[in-house]
């Protein structure tokens, strides 16, 4: 299956150095995402070049509209523009074509003058387009609840998005919007969860990356007590990771036992179809998080990793 990707990421103004920085390629390195080949770099291009940093296009933007700024305003948003990984394979000389015509799709949508940047990464395992606008409607407010709309807007997105995609290849298929995924996939236990050990791969990734000859010892310690508090959450993943690919092996198995029945068991084949869906989604995520966290425990000196390990597995027993 090949999905046509589209995502909104809504921003107060706070994370526009550290997006610029990610975009523009502006780090020497990226310890953060290891999936970046500095070779290909080259290969990255722009199809709105920014004039100036993130923060003053932003701030240039919205003082010539004048408009009004609350502490919660949405200053601009950052969208994910991709595809399925063996689709980018297929049809990589198209790739350049398929960012086009997506960047033609949301200049209609959020209006041209809006958009400050859109580059295209080649340098990492899938290519994808990262643009960003500033949510100003046509009478010179700041709203991204009125350019992006609320939650039924958003699945209307992706169906308009499908639909001019498809349009020129015809075997993409209409990704879920996040809204859809988290709704029906991740439940607010569950969605804590997942949360709080995002907030402790960035504090030991912020500790990793800390590290410096004057601060060696200090930074390394605070690495390792997180990483004695992260294991024990990474360990209990990759045991639900290994759990929920045999649900999801069992829930195609059964899906295959119906489509063979007659037409009475439309509806059970039906369910099926949606509980595999939901199982794959929540494996995706689980598998994402698990790969990140083996990525920085990997930066960890192995006879320290060895060992914790050891008094991981004394504690067990």
């Amino acid at each position: 299956m090949a999905y046509a990707i589209l995502r909104f990421a809504k921003h107060k103004g706070g994370a526009s150095k550290a997006l610029s920085a990610h975009h523009e390629r502006t780090k020497e390195i990226y310890a953060s995402n290891p999936d970046i080949d500095a070779e290909r770099t080259k290969q990255n291009f722009h199809l709105v070049t920014p004039r100036w940093s993130y923060e003053r296009e932003i701030r240039h933007r919205i003082r010539a509209a004048g408009c009004r700024v609350r502490k919660d305003s949405v200053k601009f948003v950052d969208t994910l523009v991709t595809v399925s990984p063996k689709f980018a394979e297929a049809h990589e000389s198209e790739m350049p074509e398929y960012f086009e015509r997506a960047l033609g799709f949301l200049k209609e949508r959020v209006g041209e003058e809006n958009i400050f940047s859109a580059v295209v990464h080649m340098d990492e395992k899938t290519p994808h387009l990262h643009l960003c606008f500033v949510p100003l409607t046509k009478d010179n407010r700041l709203s991204a609840k009125e350019i992006l709309g609320n939650k039924k807007a958003m699945i209307q997105w992706q169906d308009d998005f499908y639909a001019c995609m498809s349009e020129r290849w015809p075997e993409l298929e209409r990704g879920a919007p996040a809204v859809e995924t988290k709704r029906r996939h991740l439940t607010p236990q569950w969605y804590k969860k997942v949360t709080a050990m995002d907030a402790k791969l960035e504090k030991l990734e912020t500790a990793l990356n800390g590290i410096n000859v004057l601060n060696a010892g200090k930074k390394r310690e605070e690495a390792v007590e997180t990483f004695k508090q992260l294991l024990p959450e990474v360990e209990s993943f990759q045991a639900e990771i290994q759990r929920m690919q045999q649900a999801v092996l069992q829930s195609l198995s059964m899906q295959r036992c119906s489509a063979e029945e007659n037409e009475t068991l439309k509806d059970e084949l039906t369910a099926e179809r949606r509980k595999s869906a939901e199982q794959r989604a929540k494996l995706v995520v689980l598998e994402k998080r698990y790969e990140r966290a083996e990525k920085l425990l990997k930066q960890l000196p192995p006879e320290l990793l060895n060992r914790l390990m050891q008094k991981s597995e004394k504690v067990k027993v």
